[in-house]
C-alpha cells in the first residue's frame, strides 16, 4: 500500500471546477508511467498507456463535495453554497478551510440553523473569528472560493481509515497505482486512465473526457456506503473488509452482462470476494460514458466506505489492494473478442 499517495490525495483540497491540487498531486505521480498526458476543457486529467486492441477507458472522479463563499457580511460570516449533496449533519459545527484565489488557507467554523420540518440545514456560514467584511476582504477571501472539511488522515486498527474526500479519492488511488503496475506489463489495449472534474455536481467531467477518449471499453472507479451502520447483514453490500463491490445497476446505467462476466472471472482467478450490490438511486461517471459516442459498454467497480459525503469516511486498505489487483487483471484481459462478446 502507498499511504503517502492516498493521504496526498485526501488531504488536498478539490470541489467540482477546482481541482488543481489533485490534478498536481496525479500529474507528478502519474507522468512517468504514461506515453501521453492530456486533458479535456473542464481539466480531467487523461494518462494514455499505447496498445494495439480496443481503447480502455478508466475513470475515477477528484471532486469532493464540500462549499463556495456565495458573499460576506458585514459582521465577517460568509454565506456559503453546498457544492455536491454533503450530509445534512455534517454542515453543523464542523470545521473547514477556505481556500482563497493565491492558495492561502484558513481555517473556520460551519454552522447553520436546522429545519427540522424540511429535514434540512439552511442559512449556512462559515465563522473566521473575524468582525467585519473589511477584515475578511484584508485576508484574500471573496466570492466563489473553495471550502472544503479541515479533516486529518487517520489510521485505525485492523488495517481500516478514515480521512475525507475517500469519495473519490480511493478510486484515484486505485487507478493510480493500477497504472504503475500496467506500466511494466504486457496488455492488449489502449488505456486511458482519466481523472475526471465535476462528478459530484452532475458526472461533467466524465462526458467531456468520454468524448475525448471515444473508449471501445471503460471501467469506472467509485465508492458507496450504505445508509445505517447498524445493519451488517444481506441487504448491506457495501461493507469494508468484504471486497470491491460490483455494481449491476444504478439510476443512470445498468452494467454490460459481458463486463460483469469478465469481472466475475478476473476476481475468482485471483481469489478475491466480490459484493453484489445495486443503487436505487444516485449514479457514476459510468451513466455518461455508457452513452458517450453510438454507447461504450462499462462496467462500475464500488469501493465500500462508510459515512460518505461528510468530514470523515472510513475505508479499508484490503478493499483498495483488492481493487488495484482486480483492474490490472481487468486491463490484461479485456480484448477485441470480449468488446466483441459484450456487443453481440
Amino acid at each position: 500500500m502507498n499511504r503517502e499517495l492516498l493521504e496526498q490525495l485526501c488531504q488536498a483540497n478539490a470541489i467540482a471546477a477546482n481541482e488543481g491540487q489533485v490534478r498536481r498531486i496525479l500529474r507528478e505521480y502519474g507522468s512517468p508511467f504514461c506515453d501521453a498526458l492530456w486533458s479535456d476543457g473542464l481539466g480531467s486529467l487523461i494518462f494514455t498507456q499505447e496498445g494495439q486492441g480496443p481503447t480502455v477507458m478508466v475513470a475515477a472522479h477528484m471532486d469532493e463535495v464540500g462549499f463556495m463563499v456565495r458573499a460576506i457580511s458585514e459582521s465577517g460570516l460568509l454565506t456559503v453554497m453546498p457544492v455536491g449533496s454533503v450530509r445534512v449533519f455534517s454542515r453543523l459545527m464542523q470545521e473547514v478551510v477556505v481556500t482563497v484565489e493565491d492558495g492561502r488557507e484558513y481555517f473556520g467554523i460551519l454552522n447553520g440553523e436546522y429545519d427540522a420540518e424540511a429535514k434540512e440545514v439552511k442559512n449556512l456560514y462559515v465563522d473566521l473569528g473575524q468582525d467585519s467584511r473589511e477584515q475578511v476582504q484584508e485576508m484574500g477571501v471573496q466570492a466563489g472560493d473553495m471550502i472544503t472539511f479541515a479533516s486529518s488522515f487517520r489510521e485505525y486498527p485492523g488495517g481500516r481509515l478514515a480521512a475525507k474526500a475517500l469519495d473519490d479519492r480511493a478510486g484515484c488511488y486505485v487507478m493510480a497505482e493500477a497504472m504503475k503496475r500496467m506500466a511494466s506489463q504486457a496488455h492488449p489495449n489502449r488505456i486511458c486512465y482519466a481523472a475526471t472534474s465535476s462528478e459530484e455536481v452532475g458526472t461533467r467531467g466524465g462526458r467531456t473526457a468520454a468524448h475525448m477518449v471515444q473508449p471501445d471499453l471503460c471501467i469506472v472507479l467509485d465508492v458507496a456506503c450504505h445508509s445505517n451502520e447498524w445493519v451488517r447483514n444481506h441487504t448491506n453490500m457495501r461493507q469494508i473488509g468484504r471486497g470491491i463491490m460490483l455494481e449491476h445497476y444504478d439510476k443512470t446505467m445498468v452494467a454490460n452482462r459481458e463486463l460483469v462476466r469478465q469481472v466475475r472471472l478476473a476476481a475468482k482467478d485471483l481469489g478475491l470476494s466480490l459484493q453484489d450490490d445495486m443503487l436505487a438511486g444516485g449514479g457514476t461517471d459510468g451513466g455518461v460514458i455508457h452513452t458517450s459516442g453510438n454507447g461504450c459498454p462499462t462496467i462500475v467497480l464500488g469501493i465500500p466506505l462508510r459515512y460518505g459525503h461528510s468530514p470523515y469516511s472510513i475505508g479499508c486498505w484490503q478493499d483498495m489492494e483488492d481493487g488495484i489487483a482486480l483492474l490490472c487483471r481487468l486491463l490484461t484481459s479485456l480484448d477485441q473478442t470480449v468488446r466483441d462478446k459484450a456487443l453481440f
